[in-house]
């Protein structure tokens, strides 16, 4: 199970990445201040300084037992620039923009942490969000090919690796070590391994039985709504009721479908609004989905999920059934721009997105991937993060080796 994310309802549009980057997990290497950048909108237009803190965590995302003078170097807290008004937008907002970590507000160890946004009181948070601070201290040889596994060889992706730790003291392997990984930005395919086997002081995760494999997923659907009320593509038709309304083209399940290859950014979202601001001059908009229910049942529980929503299952982003239309439908509010999406269902006993009736999953689909190699040192009381990569597929399974040198 992935961390958990919280953002308050009000608050829009929330990115955080590593800056020039935004196709990737909050990451960052330990001690480089402003290496992330931080982006949200309050559709409540207020503007006040909001302030943070990082609360530290053990490799699976629970507060970690140390003080936060252990964690932090300077202060506890520190607060963000003030909000930028919108101008000239049928929904007032105000943007927020800053460069995370601040100097004066430092993690001093490596690990998972938590940032939290807030008003005055921390435990009153407006935005939990999961972040890696990660020390380069050893290579990461990674592949990625078609699982061995022969029940999921036509739909899934196996993520093998390699790691040296011969330089490092290793008291219990199987314990002290391992490894997480994650798929497109989405916490919530979150797989974590402990070391298979040892050798030589190399530590191997490769296994067998699927334990290492994700769901190859589908090409991501999109919506560009950059220069409204121009129809595109996937949007013919707009409508200015109390804001703008953008009907997207009515789609279907992609299930039995068989898989066309093409370009897609992993589920981004790009807020941009044509030839102005993107960040106070791009407005919101409902985006109206319409999914033909070719079952005829009206049985499924389906989501809008991506970047956009950090793939949440909240009742916001699903699609209620229309019985007169067969159809599954909803509107959601977003800001105008690039977005992708999938249609996903919830497995609430696997907790994670289950997209093989709605997209399905095909084994030589385009992925992303980000992987992180914790280490509790003998004594110590929290979780290193000691490496890092990041690894990418086209599609050409078998053929993706990456190395991350520390």
């Amino acid at each position: 199970m992935g961390p958990e994310i919280y953002i308050y309802d009000d608050l829009r549009s929330f990115q955080l990445y590593p800056d020039g980057n935004p196709q990737s997990l909050a990451v960052a290497p330990l001690g480089e201040a402003a290496s992330l950048l931080l982006q949200f909108d309050d559709v409540t237009a207020n503007t006040q300084a909001l302030n943070y803190t990082w609360i530290h965590c053990n490799r699976n995302w629970a507060p970690s037992p140390l003080l936060s003078a252990e964690y932090l170097e300077g202060f506890i807290e520190g607060q963000l620039h003030q909000g930028s008004l919108s101008f000239n937008t049928y929904m007032p907002y105000s943007h927020f923009t800053d460069r995370l970590p601040q100097a004066s507000c430092m993690p001093r160890i490596s690990g998972n942490y938590y940032l939290l946004i807030y008003e005055s009181d921390p435990n009153d948070y407006l935005v939990k969000y999961p972040v890696v601070f990660y020390e380069s201290l050893t290579g990461i040889q990674s592949s990625i090919h078609r699982t061995a596994n022969v029940e999921l060889a036509k739909t899934h992706q196996e993520i093998d690796a390699l790691v040296d730790l011969s330089n490092f003291s290793v008291q219990n392997p199987f314990e002290d070590v391992q490894l997480s990984i994650v798929q497109n930005r989405n916490w919530q395919s979150l797989r974590t391994l402990a070391p298979r086997y040892l050798r030589n002081g190399y530590y191997d995760f490769d296994y067998n039985n699927g334990e290492n494999a994700f769901p190859g997923n589908n090409i991501f659907r999109f919506v560009d709504s950059k220069n409204i009320p121009v129809p595109t593509l996937r949007i013919p038709k707009y409508d200015l009721q109390d804001l703008w309304r953008a009907y997207v083209v009515q789609d279907k399940p992609r299930g039995i479908d068989p898989f066309v290859n093409q370009d897609d950014a992993r589920g981004a979202f790009v807020p941009r609004k044509q030839g102005a601001s993107a960040e106070t001059e791009a407005d919101y908009i409902w985006m109206d989905i319409w999914v033909n229910d070719i079952e005829q049942s009206g049985q499924r529980e389906l989501y809008i999920i991506g970047d956009f929503n950090q793939y949440r299952p909240t009742q916001e982003y699903k699609l209620s059934y229309d019985e007169a239309e067969g159809a599954y439908r909803g509107s959601i509010l977003v800001k105008q721009g690039y977005l992708e999406y999938h249609l996903a269902e919830w497995d609430a006993t696997a907790m994670r997105w289950d997209l093989q009736f709605s997209e399905a999953n095909h084994w030589n689909c385009p992925n992303d991937y980000s992987a992180f190699l914790y280490f509790r040192e003998w004594g110590q009381r929290y979780d290193r993060v000691i490496g890092h990569v990041s690894l990418h597929t086209n599609g050409i399974l078998g053929l993706n080796i990456q190395i991350a040198t520390p």
